[in-house]
């Protein structure tokens, strides 16, 4: 089957939102196409992704089930990489995906990080975290204050610089870090100077933590414990019973208080990409 791979028109783009409802958060970045078979014109694939210098990037390809399998997946990979980059690469929520992680390896992509999302119970965790706090030798200026209290240039610069880099993997980490909504945030100070910082937000019993992390220096200190230990007594004051966390593949750390903890996974999102 020959498919013809174009931009939608006007009446087009209620299909192509149909197709990739998860796209349009950011869709004034992206740009659309759509997959029509030459037989009887049909639409039968979308496709939507960021156009970069030498890169393609955030790609989403949703075939239409029936004709999945028919090569159509293949044939948009193959048109949308013909443009030039020298690479394309997307995300695939694996744990609901499992087809889109077989569909990448047999078109040559490779997985080259992953974010894993987990929860546990709370009451555990915060004993935990409250019994490690109590051994923390703090030095002299150091304390805990909301983000509403902190230095907002710091926090956005931190923010910038090691977080909202990530949003491929996590969409919410490339948003403004100081933002209204987020109950839970906990910002550590030494002096004068922003050493770390929690984000996060009640969601009905769970705590969700969305972001945390610390300055150069503090990686894997005392700062990480007592910005947990303060984020779990905030979620806990105010009704949560439930913990959920995402760490990437390079963070052993956190895997592994996930795994004392017999944190179930909830999801696993990764990202692949394919050199052309």
């Amino acid at each position: 089957m020959k498919l013809l791979l174009r931009p939608p028109c006007e009446n087009e783009w209620r299909i192509c939102r149909m197709l990739l409802p998860e796209t349009f958060a950011d869709s004034a970045s992206r740009t659309y196409l759509i997959g029509i078979r030459d037989q009887a014109p049909r639409i039968v694939a979308a496709a939507s992704f960021r156009r970069g210098p030498e890169s393609i990037t955030h790609l989403r390809v949703h075939v239409v089930p029936s004709f999945r399998r028919c090569g159509v997946g293949s044939q948009i990979i193959e048109q949308v990489a013909s443009g030039g980059a020298r690479s394309i690469g997307g995300t695939v929520e694996v744990t609901r995906e499992p087809g889109a992680v077989e569909f990448c390896e047999r078109n040559h992509f490779e997985r080259v990080e992953s974010l894993t999302t987990v929860e546990a119970d709370m009451a555990e965790m915060r004993d935990h975290m409250r019994r490690l706090r109590g051994r923390i030798a703090m030095p002299s200026g150091a304390r805990t204050i909301p983000l509403s209290e902190a230095p907002v240039d710091q926090v956005a610069r931190l923010h910038s610089e090691y977080v909202a880099q990530e949003g491929e993997l996590n969409q919410w980490r490339g948003l403004v870090a100081h933002s209204p909504d987020m109950e839970i945030s906990p910002v550590v100070m030494i002096d004068d100077r922003v050493a770390g910082i929690l984000l996060g937000k009640i969601e009905g019993s769970t705590a969700v933590v969305r972001s945390r992390v610390v300055t150069p220096g503090y990686h894997g200190s005392w700062v990480n414990a007592l910005l947990l230990a303060e984020a779990l007594d905030i979620g806990w004051a105010a009704g949560a019973r439930r913990a959920r966390f995402s760490y990437n593949n390079s963070n052993r750390d956190t895997e592994k208080l996930a795994s004392r903890f017999k944190a179930a996974i909830t999801s696993v999102v990764a990202r692949y990409t394919r050199t052309i």
